[in-house]
């Protein structure tokens, strides 16, 4: 057993493997909850894979990866899977994302009998033909339902005009095109493949013992190891080829959103994730001088926001606002910031990093708020720690060169729907 510590936090993580699995667990004894997180290392972005010596790259339908997801769930084919959880007093869920897929409960007194409900989930796909094309008329009007919502049209817009070729351009659950072209065989394949032990890993935290921990395990993960699986790349780094797409759908108030694609393809993932947030913080949020004169000019409104994506093969950040008048956020965004003056804003990088310091601490206070990072941060090969030690570390050059990298005019991407 492998132990991570913070001895700054007082925290630390356990690592040890269980049949091939990986499993990361911190105890925090103090809390009556138990939260446990199923990880897959396989979301919508894994379309095209091949064994390890194989020439050839496979292509499968988008939108697999989801499709299982909601297969999970039928536990033995009587949908006896949220019965059971919940008869035990705990709650179960899952998402699927471009890189994994999630599955994950929390509990009070029942863990050992909600990782055995889980695992055998995990373990024991149960596929009929007849399942599989029910599956596909409700994942079809669930896509046709985003579909006609304007928000996430004007957002899946910008991100395939973005990217030409990464498949993070493409909806996570496909679309009803490629959702009809989805067999049994394909979901078995992908679940075979994917749905290793040494594809997936184990995040547990909360009211929990390790040793008592590695004992239900034991009993409870199936040894299932597959072969190396080697996806397909893409760049998700290229230049962006066209910068604007609009699309109506007769709304009162149009709908926008600026995206800034990384094109920078060389990679820190816990250091750009942490100048992604400070930019956002310094530049962008309320307590800016920016902010105060696109709000002051009505060049925004109430529903303005930022959000940004920070992965291993591709980034991109995004700031959104209805109305008409949001066109002209791009000339107010260069013309403020081509002449500003970065240096005097040491005090308030110095300010936001010490707020971060303290929201980071915090985490540590929620049973979820742990899980969540500690997922994030471990599909992406780091470490719950190693954050801390990259905060500090962080200047206000590094973020005035990341700002002056991204905010350029060939990186913007503008989508509205009106």
């Amino acid at each position: 057993m492998k132990i991570f510590k913070s001895n700054e936090l007082g925290e630390s993580i356990k690592s040890f493997e269980v049949n091939g699995l990986q499993v990361y667990l911190m105890e925090k004894k103090q809390f009556s909850d138990i939260s446990a997180s199923f990880v897959v290392n396989y979301g919508s972005n894994d379309i095209s894979f091949k064994y390890e010596g194989e020439k050839d790259f496979k292509q499968y339908p988008l939108g697999i990866a989801h499709f299982l997801e909601h297969k999970m769930f039928d536990g033995n084919g009587k949908d006896e899977v949220f019965k059971n959880f919940s008869e035990i007093g705990a709650d179960v869920n899952a998402y699927t994302s471009s890189n994994v897929t999630n599955y994950y409960f929390s509990t009070v007194d029942n863990f050992k009998q909600g990782m055995k409900y889980l695992s055998d989930m995990i373990y024991g796909l149960y596929l009929t033909e007849e399942s599989v094309e029910s599956e596909k008329l409700i994942i079809d009007q669930e896509l046709r339902m985003y579909d006609d919502d304007p928000y996430n049209k004007v957002y899946r817009n910008l991100l395939m005009t973005m990217y030409d070729n990464h498949p993070i351009r493409n909806d996570i659950g496909g679309d009803v095109n490629t959702i009809n072209q989805i067999k049994k065989e394909h979901l078995e394949d992908c679940y075979n493949n994917f749905y290793t032990n040494n594809n997936m890993f184990l995040v547990l935290v909360g009211n929990i013992d390790a040793e008592e921990v590695k004992e239900i395990l034991q009993e409870c993960i199936v040894h299932k190891i597959g072969k190396t699986v080697i996806r397909e790349k893409f760049d998700g780094f290229e230049k962006v080829s066209k910068h604007y797409v609009e699309e109506k759908m007769d709304m009162k108030v149009p709908t926008n959103i600026i995206g800034f694609k990384d094109t920078n393809s060389s990679r820190d993932y816990i250091k750009k994730l942490i100048i992604f947030e400070m930019i956002h913080r310094m530049y962008f949020r309320a307590t800016s001088t920016f902010y105060e004169k696109i709000y002051k000019d009505e060049i925004i409104d109430g529903s303005y926001s930022t959000e940004y994506i920070n992965e291993v093969d591709y980034g991109h950040y995004l700031i959104s606002s209805d109305g008409e008048n949001f066109s002209k956020f791009p000339e107010y965004l260069f013309d403020f910031y081509s002449t500003y003056d970065f240096s005097k804003d040491e005090e308030t990088f110095e300010r936001i990093k010490k707020s971060m310091y303290g929201n980071y601490v915090n985490i540590f206070n929620s049973i979820d708020g742990i899980s969540h990072l500690m997922v994030k941060l471990t599909k992406n090969k780091s470490n719950l720690f190693e954050y801390f030690d990259v905060l500090k570390r962080i200047t206000l050059e590094d973020i005035v060169t990341e700002f002056k990298s991204i905010f350029r005019e060939e990186n913007m991407v503008y989508s509205k729907i009106f």
